[in-house]
């Protein structure tokens, strides 16, 4: 468990004080002849005063995570570049204030440019430990957050493909299937072993992409094809696929079931007659990212759905990919743009 982060600064603070006054307390029976104990003690707790706040005040800046602006200019923390002019510029500020009150208050012990050297080096080890500290930290930090996000994402990962694997072989989709199977040995019997055909090949293309996890998109369409061939099967000219994707662009690469999630998304969740045919469009955009599209007419009756399928299928573009889905709608059409990745 990671501690809170003001307790984290606070013990490190304390920690760094101690350890930049050590010298100084090792030799603090030498430095207290020729002046009073508690002149000496007090000048001691002060120096510590400085070197705590100061370190503290540091370590704030480089362990900040969010961007801040100073006049017209804006500091991204997150680059350590930034952040040094922002601590080179604090500290000339800084450590002229704090010589100059440390001489108010006590009366150097040696002569005044050692006193103004020694105190420099005292402050510039401080800092330079703090910036080192907070640096590990941050490295630590992001260590700890991307594990949690990797495993997060596994998770996600391993729910998709069961719930991909779920809708695919569920009693609906088996009992839909079997009965347009019935139906066309009675009316057509090559269009039932065409539907046979294309649901084997559906099939076989869940189980072997089942352990992948990216794939071909020229894999991808060839599924996509037997898959909208089964629909064609169940609902006729009602949906139209029009696929439209340069040779150059099939040997990139997608995540296994996209365009099943998405077409299937379509027909759920829009109507398909004879009046109203829902016409899906599949094809690459000017920046090569695929896009599935089709015409908005939706359900008066929506079909039960989880959502689940589309912000899964988000995750594991980002975690393949670094890329989101950028969906849009309008008043006549939806769409979902997918990223495409290089094999």
């Amino acid at each position: 468990m990671i501690p809170s982060r003001t307790n984290l600064i606070l013990l490190t603070a304390t920690a760094i004080t101690v350890l930049v006054l050590l010298p100084r307390l090792l030799l603090l029976q030498r430095i207290v002849q020729g002046h009073s104990l508690a002149t000496t003690v007090a000048d001691i707790l002060l120096r510590a005063v400085y070197i705590f706040i100061t370190s503290v005040l540091f370590f704030i800046i480089h362990l900040q995570t969010h961007s801040f602006r100073i006049g017209l200019i804006t500091i991204n923390t997150n680059s350590f570049w930034q952040r040094l002019p922002v601590s080179i510029i604090l500290f000339l500020i800084i450590e002229p204030l704090l010589i100059r009150f440390h001489k108010m208050l006590f009366r150097p012990q040696v002569n005044e440019q050692l006193f103004k050297f020694i105190f420099n080096i005292n402050m510039v080890i401080t800092v330079i430990i703090t910036i080192l500290a907070a640096h590990i930290f941050r490295l630590l930090l992001n260590n700890y957050q991307m594990r949690l996000s990797n495993a997060s994402l596994l998770r996600t990962n391993a729910e998709t493909k069961f719930e991909v694997l779920k809708n695919q072989v569920n009693p609906h989709f088996l009992f839909n299937s079997l009965n347009t199977i019935n139906s066309l040995i009675i009316t057509d019997q090559q269009a039932a072993v065409n539907y046979v055909n294309n649901m084997s090949d559906v099939y076989r293309y869940v189980l072997k992409s089942h352990e992948l996890n990216a794939i071909a998109l020229d894999e991808e369409l060839r599924f996509i094809t037997a898959y909208t061939h089964m629909l064609r099967g169940r609902y006729g000219n009602k949906i139209q696929v029009d696929c439209t994707i340069p040779d150059a662009c099939r040997q990139y690469q997608v995540p296994p079931m996209a365009l099943q999630i998405l077409v299937e998304n379509a027909v759920k969740h829009n109507i398909a007659s004879n009046n109203k045919p829902l016409n899906i469009r599949i094809y690459t955009n000017d920046s090569a990212m695929l896009v599935v599209e089709n015409n908005l007419q939706k359900r008066n009756d929506p079909a039960p759905s989880t959502g689940v399928g589309l912000h899964n299928l988000n995750q594991r573009c980002k975690y393949l990919s670094n890329n989101q889905l950028i969906i849009q709608q309008t008043q006549s059409s939806f769409s979902v743009t997918v990223p495409l990745m290089h094999s």
